[in-house]
């Protein structure tokens, strides 16, 4: 699925919960020992997606990779100091096995960066191995319990309106079908470059429905968005089935018209019958 376009509200619910959580996974960092506190902002900001299902799945990688890449570092370089040959080395063993359990581009993303920090800071800041583990977990669980709890994002609003204007549309090209025909149904005609403009809009909105309803995942007060959103999809399929009879009936006419049966008088009395 492509990137959600956040709108201004939801820019600004992004921006008070970084707010509010770097402030909450700081502290909580300090609280628990911690000398580089930094880090659990950091992987709260990183862990605040689009939805909660994706700061989830990000959140697991996030943790999962940090262990990973400290591991790897005190077991495999334990006394070596960073340089292009270390780091090439370390990251190569580190990632190889991860590769072959099949884990995520997440996940490889996440080791990598751990290796070359740890490796890097480990001999600099004593503990930072350890710390980034501790802090990272601290600020996956803040940023996850705020995406849930905090205005957890719904793109239910969005989705409805997209479907809602589809009936409009549909309406206005059943009437220029009927154009067409009073037109005497000219070979070049425009239904047809339109209409398939008008399913490309259809598919964007299934699409959209996709996304809300990933945005409802796990949110714990989603009920009646999610009732909104099956009536809505229920529509769709209807105005698809719909969408597919005026596109029968336009290859009915267009090969009718072709044929020379189609006289001027049928034209006329199916575009009265069409239009009201």
């Amino acid at each position: 699925m492509n990137k959600v376009k956040l709108t201004i509200p939801e820019k600004i619910s992004l921006i008070l919960k970084m707010v509010i959580g770097s402030a909450i996974s700081w502290e909580l960092a300090v609280l628990f020992g911690s000398k580089y506190p930094y880090l659990g902002p950091i992987s709260l900001i990183l862990c605040l997606q689009a939805t909660i299902i994706k700061s989830i799945r990000f959140g697991i990688a996030r943790i999962v990779g940090t262990i990973i890449g400290v591991a790897s570092v005190s077991i495999l370089a334990s006394s070596l100091h960073a340089n292009g040959w270390t780091i090439a080395g370390i990251m190569l063993i580190s990632l190889i096995i991860p590769l072959l359990l099949r884990a995520n581009g997440t996940i490889l993303h996440q080791i990598a960066l751990s290796v070359m920090l740890v490796l890097e800071f480990e001999h600099k800041l004593h503990g930072y191995g350890l710390d980034r583990i501790r802090d990272s977990i601290i600020g996956v669980v803040v940023a996850l319990l705020l995406n849930v709890y905090l205005n957890p994002p719904n793109f239910t609003k969005r989705a409805i309106a997209q479907v809602e204007v589809i009936p409009n549309k549909l309406a206005d090209k059943l009437k220029s079908l009927a154009t067409w025909l009073k037109a005497g149904a000219p070979q070049k005609n425009y239904f047809n470059p339109d209409f398939n403009l008008l399913r490309k809009e259809m598919i964007e909105a299934e699409k959209q429905i996709q996304k809300a309803q990933l945005s409802l995942k796990y949110n714990p007060v989603s009920q009646k968005s999610k009732s909104l959103l099956y009536e809505r999809e229920f529509f769709l399929k209807t105005l698809n089935a719909v969408s597919a009879d005026i596109t029968v009936l336009f290859q009915v006419m267009d090969e009718w018209s072709k044929t020379g049966d189609l006289t001027k008088e049928r034209m006329e009395a199916w575009v009265q019958n069409s239009t009201h």
